[in-house]
């Protein structure tokens, strides 16, 4: 009986793990096209004083196209024209006061069968290190999260994307997970 509870939180613990990856499908029923986001660099540790008037990017991520068939072909009408992006930070240190969501107009095309090489794209506004709950750790404010007492803030941001197909077909991402680490060294 005492197994039970263990292999419970061993099996939470797996599907944990295997949710927080660094990567994504996008799937429409309507679309003949699977897109996989890659994230193959960022920086998570965010220096809000540090990096004042910098917006957080990724370094580098590839969104790939296949065909939702295995062995299917895909022809130009299966082109992918990404044009929104959506970014909806939680926290993930405890704390309830999440920084606002984020939408913000940015073009990406995708060949069918083919990839996307993306550098340096945005996914969080400097402007928003001067909004709870991140405005909390600059040092005029205290330098400290009421929530959890901490000198940082541990958040989740999760992206998505949404597009079409050139023949029109919709197009939107399973969320992204990013997880990033905001803090504020005095300078």
């Amino acid at each position: 009986m005492k197994r039970i509870p263990q292999i419970c939180i061993l099996a939470a613990l797996a599907l944990l793990a295997a949710s927080c990856g660094g990567n994504s499908t996008l799937d429409d029923t309507e679309s003949a096209v699977v897109l996989t986001v890659d994230i193959e660099e960022y920086n998570p540790e965010i220096d809000i004083c540090g990096a004042a008037g910098v917006d957080v990017a990724i370094s580098r991520m590839s969104v790939a196209s296949n065909p939702k068939v295995p062995g299917g072909t895909l022809g130009t009408n299966n082109d992918v024209n990404i044009d929104r992006w959506v970014i909806t930070p939680s926290r993930s240190d405890g704390g309830t006061t999440a920084s606002p969501e984020w939408a913000i107009d940015q073009g990406i095309f995708v060949p069918a069968g083919g990839e996307a090489d993306l550098e340096n794209w945005r996914v969080f506004p400097a402007e928003y290190f001067l909004v709870l709950p991140l405005s909390n750790l600059l040092i005029e404010n205290g330098g400290v999260d009421p929530e959890t007492g901490n000198r940082n803030i541990r958040q989740t941001l999760r992206l998505e994307m949404f597009g079409r197909t050139v023949s029109g077909k919709a197009v939107s991402t399973v969320p992204i997970n990013i997880a990033f680490n905001f803090f504020c060294v005095s300078p």
